[in-house]
């Protein structure tokens, strides 16, 4: 009976002594660290990444636009196939990005302080008839001018999805598209108007 009792004497520690040891004890400190803090930084990596895919998609819709009616105003007459071979330039712009891009192109008339469709060549939209109105910016409605009006529009799919926090749900990941639009309007190069047969 003594040795049992010698052995749990042996074996009895007392709460003070085991939170001081803990307290002192460093081992496992930074894997603690890590396991906290790992979660936050997997988040802003991701977000960085995608926050930076739909910057860069958004800017090369945006070289399409600009692109694609500049090539246009720098001629006084087109044919649908020059056309066609301007629109397929959106492919190599939205490189290394595969997404399908909506283009429309538009000859405007400006007469009485309203703004008329002329032609419109599209490829993914529908078209626009002749004489239809069209929405231009004040600052350039200016009578007796053409304008050429490049409208490019894609879909930007998240690569793993827009990070989203709520009480209920925690966190959660939703990969609905953004839709990406840009329209520029420019003044003829050559001449006063540009004339295009799509």
């Amino acid at each position: 009976m003594a040795a049992i009792h010698s052995i749990f004497e042996k074996l009895k520690f007392n709460t003070k002594d085991l939170l001081s040891r803990f307290s002192d004890d460093c081992k496992g400190v930074a894997a603690l660290e890590f396991a906290l803090i790992a979660p936050i930084m997997i988040m802003l990596f991701v977000g960085t990444l995608e926050v930076s895919a739909a910057v860069s998609v958004n800017r090369k819709v945006s070289r399409i636009s600009s692109v694609v009616g500049d090539l246009v105003t720098q001629s006084d007459k087109l044919t649908g196939s020059d056309i066609v071979n301007i629109m397929n330039v959106s492919s190599d712009i939205m490189e290394p990005y595969s997404n399908a891009v909506k283009i429309r192109i538009t000859g405007i008339n400006i007469a009485g302080g309203t703004a008329t469709v002329s032609w419109s060549c599209n490829q993914g939209w529908s078209s626009l008839s002749n004489g239809s109105l069209y929405t231009v910016p004040t600052a350039i409605k200016t009578d007796g001018t053409f304008l050429v009006a490049a409208r490019v529009q894609t879909l930007y799919q998240p690569m793993v999805g827009w990070a989203r926090y709520s009480e209920s749900a925690g966190v959660s990941f939703d990969s609905t598209s953004v839709t990406m639009d840009e329209e520029i309007f420019l003044r003829p190069r050559t001449g006063d108007s540009v004339a295009v047969t799509c």
